[in-house]
């Protein structure tokens, strides 16, 4: 049985009309289907064809400025900010007595990477919400992993070291610990890139629908037969969860003794002002005061631990326990903020999985803060070292003052 179909009926009798009409038979519906995905195509609010690209660029419009704005900002000021800690730590001869100082070189070096590569990716992301590519996402997914794990062990790294330099009092030879900073620091980027290889496997382009039916675009999220607890959500529950918790509390433990450290060599240095010279040049506070000096935030402390202990001296040395103190609050925030963000990710794709309920109802309104909103953290290292630490501030105007001249 065959049916002919007329653009018009008013020429229904014209058999030129009729020869140029729309026939189809009804075993073979090809040219009926690609007929009514036309049709459906339509935007019906003012009559005229929707593209894919166009219903991009609407919802960019709609939602998508204010978010570019934000990450665009990030990515300048965290370019800028970035790049002053590595030269800063990198050429600078007062910096380079830090005991961190390599493994903040190669923080700044990770925090670069998300400015310059994840959130332009995150921007052309925003643009073209529903044409993402399946090279395009696992790049960008793999990246993401990688930056914020090697992130995380870094600032773990850190903690650990300013606790052994403070707290357990232990000496550094210069060049010996460059070398093992930097096997160190290889390490964890390559552990971080490992961990982040199932992400690969996991995400990829989903098929979502669009404001016009019949128009379907693609997102760049867990595909759907890994979308369970055995895949996924083992991976985030057991991996990621369980080694961000592990450094989280590595840092606290850490950081929790090098205050208690501090705190208390500054009301023991308070308490030794109103003493006698001869007092205070006892043996069991010249063992004090030498062993205060060496908790400095710098390694020039090594120099002076044999420093006779003067009265004069005490200055220096309480000076020394302050910029400590400061430095260590600055590297407690950025921590505190770079693990809060990724563990609030890492939290949100367990939602997701382990009850899509409440992820649709609770979580998936705030996603796209918690998912841009980690790469902050990638922008407030420079603002942290400026603000607690002061040698960091003196040595960028030296910088400065060495390119005006």
């Amino acid at each position: 049985m065959r049916k002919e179909y007329g653009r018009t009926s008013l020429f229904a009798n014209d058999e030129s009309v009729r020869a140029s009409s729309f026939h189809y038979d009804m075993n073979d519906t090809t040219l009926f289907d690609e007929e009514q995905e036309s049709w459906m195509a339509l935007d019906l609010t003012n009559g005229t064809y929707t593209s894919l690209s166009d219903i991009e660029y609407e919802r960019f419009l709609d939602q998508g400025i204010p978010a570019t704005i934000c990450l665009s900002f990030l990515c300048i000021i965290g370019t800028i900010g970035n790049i002053h800690m590595i030269l800063i730590f990198k050429i600078s001869p007062v910096m380079a007595k830090y005991s961190i100082r390599v493994f903040i070189i190669w923080l700044s070096l990770t925090d670069l990477i998300a400015c310059l590569f994840c959130m332009p990716l995150e921007i052309y992301n925003i643009r073209y919400s529903y044409s993402t590519s399946t090279s395009g996402c696992k790049f960008f997914i793999f990246l993401f992993h990688v930056v914020a794990l090697a992130s995380s062990g870094f600032w773990t790294t850190i903690a650990v070291e300013r606790y052994r330099i403070i707290v357990k009092k232990e000496p550094i030879l210069f060049l010996n610990s460059q070398k093992s900073n930097n096997v160190i620091s290889v390490f964890l980027v390559g552990v971080s890139m490992a961990f982040s290889i199932p992400v690969v496997i996991f995400f990829g382009p989903n098929e979502i629908k669009t404001v016009t039916p019949g128009v379907p675009g693609k997102d760049c999220t867990v595909l759907t037969q890994y979308l369970n607890i055995h895949n996924a959500g083992m991976y985030y529950i057991i991996i990621l969860s369980t080694l961000c918790s592990v450094f989280a509390i590595v840092c606290i433990v850490s950081y929790a003794r090098i205050l208690w450290d501090i705190c208390n060599g500054i009301k023991t240095r308070k308490s030794l002002r109103g003493k006698s010279n001869s007092s205070f040049n006892s043996a069991t506070h010249i063992r004090f005061r030498n062993d205060n000096v060496n908790s400095s935030i710098q390694n020039e402390e090594i120099q002076t631990i044999h420093v006779p202990a003067e009265i004069g001296y005490r200055t220096n040395a309480s000076h020394n326990l302050k910029n400590a103190l400061r430095l260590t609050v600055g590297l407690i925030i950025a921590t505190t903020v770079s693990y809060i963000a990724y563990m609030l990710f890492v939290c949100m794709m367990m939602v997701k999985m382990l009850n899509p309920t409440l992820y649709k109802t609770t979580v998936q309104p705030v996603t796209v803060v918690l998912l841009r909103g980690y790469f902050g953290s990638n922008t407030s290292n420079a603002f942290v070292f400026c603000l607690f630490d002061k040698t960091f501030r003196q040595e960028c105007l030296k910088l400065y003052r060495k390119i005006c001249s």
